[in-house]
């Protein structure tokens, strides 16, 4: 108590000097002003070109943006043998990340029961055949579209050494309507599908974007890659790219039958599915993989 009241008295005598005179001295203010936290983003972006039979497919070719009502396939009259392929590039902005894409079939539709469908369908399920056919309910489309996903080097063919997604090859019919998405990694702290180094983020801001592609078949597809050039030539999957001199022939490093499609059982049938890319900051995510639950990471 005595120190406290010391003190003040010291102040108060300061107090009395001070009071009426004139006073020079020096003097210095720092002041921090407008302190502000902000976080970063990440901001994918993706651009697509199309190809569907031999063909540029306008409507699902796209430039470098964010996606809202693009769709990689919106095909209303697709036969046995019909094929595709896209090329797709990725693009990370502001932070380095992890890559991962999902695959959700959200319905698979038998739609219309024509005649020959239906006796097809009673012929797969009984194989008696039935004066009165009819269609099941559930379609079987998407078990009869096979798809392979690969890393691609921007040229839009499938190349030796490229390599194939895995979780990405097959159809979507063993996939459920509204059940788990198929769940593809593409660069986490297991995997990088571009590099032959794991543990590799994608860089922020990068020029080189990186690019996968994805074909399909209505029926079977096998790879036949292409010798690997070891540049990024605009090819086509519609032009004869290893110089065989066959007609016609596609050379997109890989074949389409639609053989196992003879039958008639998809008619009208039909099948939608949600395509998403994610990406998630590397930083503080050491451990990050795409097949863990969304929540846990």
């Amino acid at each position: 108590m005595k120190k406290i009241l010391l003190s003040l008295s010291v102040v108060a005598a300061v107090a009395v000097v001070v009071v009426g005179a004139t006073t020079a001295f020096f003097s210095d203010t720092e002041t921090s002003t407008g302190n502000t936290f902000t976080a970063g983003a990440i901001d994918l972006k993706i651009d697509n070109e199309s190809y569907y039979n031999s063909l540029v497919n306008g409507p699902a070719t796209w430039d470098l943006r964010d996606l809202i009502v693009e769709k990689f396939f919106n095909f209303v009259d697709v036969k046995p043998g019909d094929d595709g392929e896209d090329t797709i590039s990725l693009h990370v902005n502001n932070n380095a990340s992890w890559l991962c894409v999902d695959v959700t079939l959200t319905s698979d539709n038998d739609n219309t029961c024509t005649e020959p469908e239906g006796e097809d369908e009673m012929l797969n399920l009984d194989g008696s055949g039935s004066t009165s056919p009819s269609c099941s309910t559930d379609g079987e489309l998407a078990e009869d579209v096979e798809f392979i996903w690969w890393a691609d080097d921007g040229d839009n063919v499938l190349e030796e050494g490229e390599n194939t997604l895995s979780g990405s090859g097959g159809n979507l019919g063993a996939l459920t309507v509204n059940g788990a998405p198929a769940m593809v990694t593409l660069a986490d702290s297991n995997d990088n599908i571009w590099t032959e180094t794991p543990d590799t983020p994608i860089p922020a801001n990068e020029q080189n974007p990186r690019y996968i592609a994805k074909a399909w078949c209505f029926g079977d597809i096998a790879e036949l890659p292409l010798p690997q050039d070891g540049e990024t030539n605009d090819w086509s999957p519609a032009t004869n790219n290893n110089n065989d001199l066959v007609v016609d022939e596609k050379d997109g490093g890989f074949t389409c039958s639609g053989a196992s499609s003879a039958n008639n059982v998809s008619q009208t049938d039909s099948f939608t599915a949600d395509i998403s890319f994610y990406a998630v900051q590397s930083r503080n995510n050491p451990d990050f993989t795409c097949q863990a639950p969304r929540g846990d990471e």
